[in-house]
């Protein structure tokens, strides 16, 4: 089964082809570029770990570089650099995505290693040994960066009793207890012709992605089954108004706000992006001009949105000294006060539907970015939005709209407040509230 993504310009084309094992291809040809992406996204991330797996995924994306069958680690590293190809892989709470860039004289290569890793999985019990200590190191890094830290915290915190609420990495605790038998159980239950996508953009045609498909994919799977798509409700989580701390021995306090928001089918996070973008997202947003460029308080101040089918939250992040926390906290509730008020102008307004425009432009300059976003949504929705769907959306919120979904979601009744810092002695909902009104 063919589905071609047809839009007004090559932005966002792409085809997509279901096959009768379920696999999924997904090919975005971009003739006027040397280069291609080449990934293979498995629907499977930290969200799909049982309480006893907690990390296990993104252990399964480590081992896939330790070998094959017919290849070291060492070889399949060298013969990718040795042919100046990119590649690296990652994991999310949504999926596991493994991914090259190189030349298309190089496909087939590229092809062929993706694929031994995926169905040739092969290591020594040292391996997976001195993995697990790798990773190790990666969570204590990642603890070790405030920021980082603080949004694990957040995110735990704001998802708690879900599956989105534990790290990606999984803990210490977890990673030690993993056997490497696991790796294989993971693999049987998770990798498989459904619950994967082959995703191809660049310079190539379809043909030749049918053909790269049909020769190191489709040859090793032969059951028939329709594409696992996921059934995901539209929840919202809605958590406590809640305020958490980690102490760390640092200079700043590293502060995040959590308002939850809506989950990610619901049509107002078009609204919630101009909010983001007026409120917080760059040097032009209010609250750089009021914290930094006005008062002085912070090297950077920024947001964000992390939507999931149970729901998400929108963000605000800033780091500063402990003595000039609080002036921050006030500060920002007084533009949030502002936005709830007044609104934003049509001006601003304009500015957001430009930024959005130019961001799907500088997306389409980058073969990578427009794979790895149509294996997502394809895998996330089972559809893939064109660049003209999302523009549409985009340019249909008015002002207007965008002062409601402040006035709607900007509410400190089931706020979050995280602090990673030293010595913290905050009451943020005390100096958050009495700006509300």
């Amino acid at each position: 089964m063919e589905k071609d993504i047809k839009t007004k310009n090559s932005i966002s084309r792409c085809k997509v082809k279901t096959y009768p094992c379920g696999l999924r291809m997904v090919v975005t040809p971009m003739p006027s570029f040397k280069s291609v992406s080449v990934a293979v996204l498995v629907g499977a991330g930290s969200r799909d770990e049982e309480p006893n797996e907690f990390g296990l995924s993104h252990y399964v994306e480590h081992m896939l570089f330790k070998g094959t069958k017919t290849r070291t680690s060492r070889e399949i590293a060298n013969t990718l650099s040795g042919l100046g190809v990119d590649y690296n892989a990652w994991t999310s709470s949504q999926a596991t995505c493994y991914h090259t860039k190189g030349l298309n004289s190089n496909i087939d290569v590229c092809c062929d290693i993706l694929s031994d890793m995926y169905f040739n999985l092969s290591f020594k019990e040292e391996d997976f040994v001195h993995e697990g200590e790798v990773i190790i190191q990666e969570i204590a890094m990642h603890d070790d960066n405030p920021r980082t830290s603080l949004i694990e915290l957040a995110n735990a915190t704001f998802f708690s009793g879900t599956p989105y609420g534990h790290n990606i990495a999984g803990t210490v605790e977890s990673v030690k207890a993993f056997k490497s038998q696991d790796i294989y159980n993971y693999m049987y239950k998770h990798y498989t012709a459904p619950k994967t996508i082959i995703c191809f953009a660049g310079d190539i045609t379809l043909t030749e992605a049918e053909s790269m498909t049909q020769k190191y994919f489709l040859s090793h799977f032969n059951e028939k089954a329709e594409p696992r798509i996921r059934q995901l409700a539209n929840a919202e989580v809605t958590p406590t108004q809640n305020f958490v701390t980690k102490q760390k021995e640092i200079e700043q306090n590293n502060v995040a706000i959590l308002f939850p928001v809506m989950n990610n089918n619901h049509p107002d996070k078009y609204k919630m992006i101009f909010v983001n973008e007026i409120l917080s997202s760059d040097m032009s947003s209010r609250l750089f001009d009021s914290v930094r460029d006005k008062l002085g308080l912070v090297y950077t101040i920024s947001g964000g949105i992390n939507l999931t089918h149970l729901g998400g939250f929108y963000f605000i992040f800033f780091s500063c000294t402990p003595k000039n926390t609080e002036l921050v906290l006030k500060t920002i509730a007084e533009e949030i006060a502002k936005i709830k008020k007044d609104g934003v102008t049509e001006q601003e307004a304009q500015k957001v539907k430009n930024i959005k425009l130019t961001d799907k432009y500088f997306e389409s300059e980058s073969v990578e970015a427009r794979n790895i976003r149509s294996g997502v949504l394809l895998a996330e929705f089972n559809e893939i939005q064109s660049t003209e769907e999302y523009m549409q959306l985009i340019n249909a919120v008015t002002a207007a709209q965008v002062k409601e979904a402040a006035v709607k979601y900007l509410d400190y009744k089931n706020a979050i407040v995280a602090v990673v810092g030293n010595k913290i002695k905050l009451k943020p909902f005390e100096v958050l509230q009495a700006k509300a009104e």
